[in-house]
């Protein structure tokens, strides 16, 4: 089972978090994103300029608050905004 990561609390469990730090592969319209330990969807969406909203839209997710460790994430970088 994945750990559950819940942006409201991050700030308490690893003192903040700047930047995405998870691996991706590049499909060329859209990549598929791995989600790491300290990763938030807001910093997934700076990471690749895409809002955040877009991503949880994208991937079906219910609350944008909560993701987990190891989730895939498809994110399209090819989309006009």
């Amino acid at each position: 089972m994945s750990e559950i990561i819940n942006e409201k609390d991050l700030g308490q469990v690893s003192g903040g978090w700047q930047y995405a730090n998870g691996s991706y592969v590049d499909y060329g319209s859209y990549i598929v994103y791995t989600v790491a330990p300290g990763d938030v969807l807001s910093g997934i969406g700076q990471r690749f300029a895409v809002p955040y909203q877009q991503i949880a839209q994208w991937n079906n997710i219910k609350n944008p608050d909560i993701i987990s460790i190891g989730q895939k994430l498809t994110i399209y970088t090819s989309v006009k905004r």
